[in-house]
């Protein structure tokens, strides 16, 4: 998933500072189950969060 610069900054305000960490071309925002690495890619910035939620939760069912 990508998404603007104004929406990252938009989204980095409701998330609150104590949570994010700020690198170069690197955001991570900090979470209970797991961090959400967001990468700069041109004037985008891109997750894998969710496909990497996905996979969990398809691995989780698939064990019980």
């Amino acid at each position: 998933m990508c998404i603007s610069s104004a929406a990252l900054a938009a989204f980095l305000t409701l998330v609150g500072v104590d949570h994010v960490e700020l690198g170069d071309d690197r955001v991570v925002v900090k979470a209970t189950t797991r961090d959400a690495h967001w990468v700069a890619d041109g004037d985008l910035w891109c997750t894998m969060a969710p496909q990497i939620d996905r996979m969990a939760r398809v691995t989780q069912a698939a064990a019980e």
